[in-house]
């Protein structure tokens, strides 16, 4: 199966639940080998738990579901940048571990990429974990680091690379096809 069996579906609040089992589906598996388990469920709950994911759709951000069938397979949070209006914000982007390698996160991003450039904005950016595995992905896509942040979480530190890709230079890797 490839991401051509996948669908995208625009989240509503309604979605929350199955965004939470996505999230609680793919986090122990993405961040268990090198963030402290204390830290991934407390970033769990704050940022997963139903009633922090409702408020999220409450403040703007859009979500969208990759579903293979009827089967939620991953999703993306996303949202235009503060007091950037050029650059639209990846905050959020799990692909349970059985559907990675498939092009399921490509389609998730060219369909963010293609919602910033309708809105008129020409730049994609997102955090990432300066030790996982997906960094490389990014690259693969296009994406850049553009800086290196440490930020302070209730009690622990998000090491984070900050990644950009600029969806109107000659030389990013195109939308599709990659």
């Amino acid at each position: 199966m490839t991401s051509e069996d996948v669908t995208l579906k625009a989240a509503t609040a309604a979605d929350a639940p199955a965004i939470r089992q996505l999230a609680h589906d793919s986090w122990w598996t993405t961040y268990g080998g090198y963030l402290d388990r204390g830290q991934i469920s407390l970033m769990l709950e704050l940022i997963y738990s139903e009633a922090s994911l409702l408020a999220q759709f409450e403040t703007g951000q859009s979500f969208t579901l990759a579903m293979r069938g009827h089967t939620p397979v991953g999703f993306t949070g996303f949202q235009p940048k503060p007091a950037e209006p050029h650059t639209m914000r990846i905050e959020k982007l799990y692909i349970l571990p059985s559907e990675q390698g498939r092009g399921t996160g490509k389609l998730l991003i060219n369909h963010v990429a293609q919602a910033a450039l309708a809105g008129g904005r020409p730049q994609l950016e997102l955090n990432v974990n300066r030790n996982n595995p997906a960094v490389t992905f990014y690259q693969r896509l296009g994406f850049t680091v553009v800086d290196t942040v440490d930020t302070p979480y209730h009690g622990y530190v998000l090491n984070d690379y900050v990644m950009q890709k600029d969806l109107r230079s000659p030389n990013a890797a195109p939308l599709y096809g990659i």
